[in-house]
């Protein structure tokens, strides 16, 4: 999908907007969490939104949590916006003792590079829904020698809590995968296969550990 400039600030103009929040929610997962229930909802958009025939969808994405009885959760229900994507977002909610996690997989248009697939992670605050911990798996199309690449995708099939760590697993296309807020150096390792799956150890603690990364 290709943007001119004015299109594009008529979307930032548009996201600016709390109007999202009452369109139809498209996709939704929930989990319930000491007493609490908590959401992550996807909800479509079109550009421009009163057109009847729109250029294109994009998509919100959302965290809720929800008061469902007054005696065993105390919490003030918040909504907060997490993202928006133009590829329909893969999402994901788990919690367990230690916290609430959430993950989708998001899509964009980068002019000049093609569109470019990722799955992002959040360790969310249940009183706040502030994010606490970011990681983002990205896939990518590596030359062999040093030099620039192309995008690649990452799509999310499932995530879960184990005791001491977390698992996000998929699918990936391209020939290296890695979460972005780490560094890496180069030469990077060339990858096979098409699905993949990321453990991150002790997600929850205090230093942010690199995740440890399988393709097959």
């Amino acid at each position: 999908m290709r943007m001119v400039g004015t299109i594009a600030v008529g979307i930032v103009a548009l996201l600016a907007s709390p109007a999202w929040a009452e369109l139809p929610v498209v996709n939704e997962a929930r989990v319930s969490w000491q007493g609490c229930d908590y959401s992550i909802k996807v909800r479509k958009r079109a550009y421009p939104p009163d057109d009847p025939y729109p250029w294109f969808y994009y998509y919100n994405i959302s965290v809720q949590s929800e008061v469902v009885s007054l005696g065993s959760c105390s919490l003030t229900p918040r909504t907060v916006e997490l993202a928006t994507s133009e590829s329909e977002p893969r999402i994901a909610i788990v919690a367990n003792a230690e916290g609430l996690v959430v993950a989708y997989s998001f899509g964009d248009y980068v002019r000049g590079l093609g569109d470019w697939y990722r799955i992002r992670i959040h360790r969310l605050d249940p009183s706040t829904l502030g994010s606490v911990r970011v990681a983002v798996l990205g896939a990518s199309f590596l030359p062999e020698d040093v030099g620039a690449g192309d995008p690649g995708a990452v799509n999310l099939q499932e995530l879960t809590l184990h005791p001491g760590y977390l698992e996000v697993n998929g699918s990936f296309y391209g020939n290296w995968i890695m979460d972005e807020t780490e560094t890496i150096p180069w030469p990077h390792p060339l990858l096979q296969g098409d699905r993949f799956v990321a453990i991150y150890p002790d997600f929850f603690g205090s230093t942010q550990r690199p995740p440890h990364l399988v393709t097959f």
